[in-house]
């Protein structure tokens, strides 16, 4: 239990600093378009390439929501997590 506390406050930080450089790069809807399309696609990448790497991320809300607002670094949670939980 105290593990997955832990990923949320992990996940919930890197969110808030990935809101802080959007906002400070005076692009704040482009920088956050992009940051979901990367985040999106690299959540289908993973599921795509899963036949040859055997490591695979169910998409559901949950996912898709992480993924879309953490972008990259949050697919690498999400991989990290599945890695260490299961």
């Amino acid at each position: 239990m105290l593990e997955s506390k832990g990923f949320a406050v992990l996940l919930i930080v890197s969110g808030v600093i990935l809101l802080l450089v959007m906002v400070k790069s005076r692009h704040f809807f482009k920088a956050l378009f992009l940051s979901v399309l990367q985040g999106v696609s690299a959540l289908f990448a993973v599921n795509l390439l899963a036949a040859f790497t055997g490591v695979a991320l169910s998409v559901n809300a949950i996912t898709l929501t992480i993924s879309a607002v953490a972008g990259i670094p949050g697919v690498i949670l999400l991989l990290a997590g599945r890695l260490l939980f299961m």
